[in-house]
């Protein structure tokens, strides 16, 4: 691999963006260093596409944005898109790692100080932290860098949009091949290979008919579609680092009558929320608008996951639109709006879309595939 040549993972523009929001909340929490572990989270800060194994690979940030690398030395010329003005410390097969991050806290002047951890962080982790800087304090970060990944800038939206545009391909070519007697892993299979030919990301291979859509994410199988199923397609693709995810449910000749109803009420549940999504509304407010839709046609039993869960780098992060969640939305957040019911051991239907908090309601990201993608179920 020519490293020089690869193309970024994410754009030094937004890795600096999150740098200098991270450098002032350190300031905000009154702490001097934060230590980053999570892939994602050294994608989003580091801009580097790397993450711990048996290895360490971590990251180290002080509070005037400067930024600390720590990587097996073998691999540091994988270390590309670090923001300028950072350091690399490189550890051999025959060192101790965490001599490294001393050194790497050291340089930043936060190894006495305080040092927030990446929540993500590995136990073991944290105690080989903890002997290597023994003069510093420790403390799992509350919050800091989920506010800083929460809010997303009109770039990562944009991106987020295109990773929308991506995920929608999906459902064209399940609509050409979805026919009884198909089994559903054969379909999965065949169109994320047919995605892939076509230069996009898939992730996940969620197809499923009939009673095994009555259970939520359970993966692709042997079963083989029927006529009279409602089969469930969701699907996750990556554009830019950022991530788009949808789901449609499909019909496969013509559905019951107790079918048809049920997919109004969740097409309802679904519109009704989004209606509700602005800023200064409540994560689980946002979560009872479609509960009660469900509610009042006597499903409520059969709604049995959440509302919905932010997404960016991470296909399932904060905000998460769930009873108990009184987080307030705020321009920036991405979330998705995913109400289902599943009646088990007959079907299973879910709508998603992904949706932008914008500064006086919220944008539709994934607005390229029609909610109704089977005429069987339209109303």
């Amino acid at each position: 691999m020519n490293v020089e040549a690869a193309s970024p993972p994410i754009s030094a523009e937004l890795v600096q963006e999150h740098l200098e929001r991270a450098a002032t909340g350190l300031q905000t929490h009154r702490a001097d260093g934060l230590f980053l572990f999570r892939n994602t989270n050294i994608l989003g800060f580091c801009g580097v596409p790397l993450s711990a194994s048996d290895r360490l690979v971590c990251a180290l940030l002080n509070a005037e944005g400067r930024m600390a690398f720590v990587v097996p030395a073998f691999e540091a010329d994988m270390a590309v898109g670090l923001p300028p003005g950072s350091v690399i410390e490189k550890w051999r097969e025959d060192e101790d790692p965490y001599v490294a991050v001393a050194s790497a806290a050291k340089r930043l002047g936060v190894d006495s100080g305080k040092i927030l951890l990446d929540p993500h962080t590995w136990l073991h982790v944290q105690a080989g932290l903890a002997a290597a800087l023994p003069k510093a304090a420790l403390a799992l970060d509350a919050g800091l860098i989920e506010s800083v990944r929460q809010i997303k800038s009109q770039e990562e939206i944009a991106a987020i949009r295109r990773a929308c545009d991506d995920t929608g391909r999906i459902y064209p070519l399940v609509g050409q091949r979805l026919v009884p007697g198909m089994p559903e892993r054969d379909l999965a299979r065949d169109v994320l290979d047919r995605l892939r030919d076509d230069g996009l990301s898939p992730w996940g291979q969620l197809i499923q008919g009939g009673e095994s859509a009555s259970v939520p994410h359970l993966p692709s199988g042997p079963r083989q579609f029927q006529d009279g199923d409602l089969v469930i397609v969701d699907f996750v693709c990556q554009r830019d680092s950022y991530l788009g995810d949808m789901t449609r449910t499909f019909a496969i000749g013509q559905p019951t009558d107790e079918m048809r109803e049920a997919y109004a009420v969740v097409r309802s549940a679904q519109a009704v929320a989004i209606e509700a999504i602005r800023p200064g509304v409540s994560c689980e407010s946002v979560d009872r608008a479609a509960r009660r839709v469900i509610e009042k046609a006597g499903l409520g039993d059969c709604f049995v996951h959440r509302l919905g869960h932010g997404i960016g780098l991470d296909v399932h992060e904060a905000p998460y639109l769930v009873r108990g969640n009184t987080q307030k939305l705020e321009p920036g957040m991405c979330v998705t709006v995913e109400p289902g019911v599943y009646l088990p051991g007959r079907f299973g239907i879910r709508i998603e879309d992904v949706v932008a908090v914008t500064e006086d309601g919220c944008e539709i990201l994934s607005n390229t595939v029609p909610t109704d993608v089977s005429e069987a179920l339209s109303y």
